[in-house]
């Protein structure tokens, strides 16, 4: 069946574990820097592969490393690329700058493309890389429920002992409302804050 075929690719893709973690590493920090549309999946995957502690703990590493990366390649970003960034996005500049590290940090929180915000930010000259980096490492803390619900999948499909599919399912669901949750209210916040400074000029 085609599901008993997922799961001899994956059997096959565990035997190669030390190697695949080393490829997907640099597969999420190229992710997290370009705009790619791949780092939602692959942070899924390093959950289903490794689990929710040991996924996320190789997750958040790359994941600071390409947001690094991407900050740096954004300071050097041509006019002819930004003019590419979504308007929502473009009109966010204002606010970031204005609204400090806690702005920011909401920004970190939303589900915008990872590698397109961030190499946005970095073109932001008034945004200290400092202030980029603790931001960022705080918003990454989230990549955890995105882990989990990788590692819960894992557990449904290879019908692991210990824990029922309708649990996991409950899991899965908790872990979605947390970060839709989490999204909603960073754009709330991040609206909020945009009123709030038009209504003051």
């Amino acid at each position: 069946t085609p599901m008993d075929t997922v799961r001899a690719w994956l059997s096959a893709a565990g035997e190669m574990e030390q190697t695949a973690r080393i490829v997907h590493a640099m597969a999420i920090v190229a992710a997290g820097a370009l705009p790619l549309p791949a780092f939602n999946g692959l942070v899924l995957a390093a959950g289903y592969l490794h689990g929710a502690a040991g996924g996320v703990a190789g997750v958040y590493v790359a994941s600071l490393l390409g947001a690094a990366l991407g900050f740096a390649l954004g300071r050097r970003m041509p006019p002819s690329l930004k003019r590419r960034v979504p308007a929502k996005l473009r009109d966010l500049q204002d606010a970031v700058v204005d609204g400090g590290f806690s702005t920011l940090l909401l920004l970190r929180l939303t589900p915008l493309p990872f590698g397109l915000s961030t190499l946005f930010l970095g073109s932001i000259e008034a945004i200290p890389y400092s202030r980029f980096i603790a931001a960022t490492a705080l918003g990454f803390l989230r990549l955890y429920a995105n882990t989990f619900i990788g590692a819960q999948a894992h557990g449904m499909l290879s019908e692991e002992r210990g824990s029922s599919h309708i649990e996991r399912a409950v899991s899965i669901g908790g872990a979605l409302a947390c970060i839709l949750v989490i999204g909603s209210l960073g754009r709330a916040l991040l609206r909020r804050s945009q009123a709030v400074k038009q209504r003051a000029e």
